[in-house]
């Protein structure tokens, strides 16, 4: 991801939330592209193992999904995402 330009009013960022029911396998992820003056203006969708170990690559596939390269930062609710499954955020740098 780019640089933090928090004087730019197009400043963008990558949301991201899950779902999943107690006896699901699979959680979704949805993500939203968001401008500094609270445009939408993308969104995606991925996959994680329920209790696996793929949080990490799928938010770097949604990312790279998104074919773009003007996302400065990266927002997600926790690094422990789908009961147990960890982001490492240091790979997502």
């Amino acid at each position: 991801m780019n640089h933090l330009h928090i004087e730019k009013k197009g400043l963008r960022g990558l949301a991201i939330a899950e779902s999943f029911q107690e006896e699901d396998k699979i959680s979704t992820l949805a993500g939203v592209v968001m401008r500094r003056d609270f445009i939408i203006d993308g969104f995606v969708f991925g996959q994680t193992t329920i209790e696996g170990n793929d949080a990490t690559d799928s938010i770097l596939q949604m990312y790279k999904k998104l074919h773009r390269d003007d996302i400065s930062f990266l927002m997600i609710s926790g690094l422990i995402i789908s009961m147990y499954n960890i982001v490492d955020i240091k790979n997502l740098e």
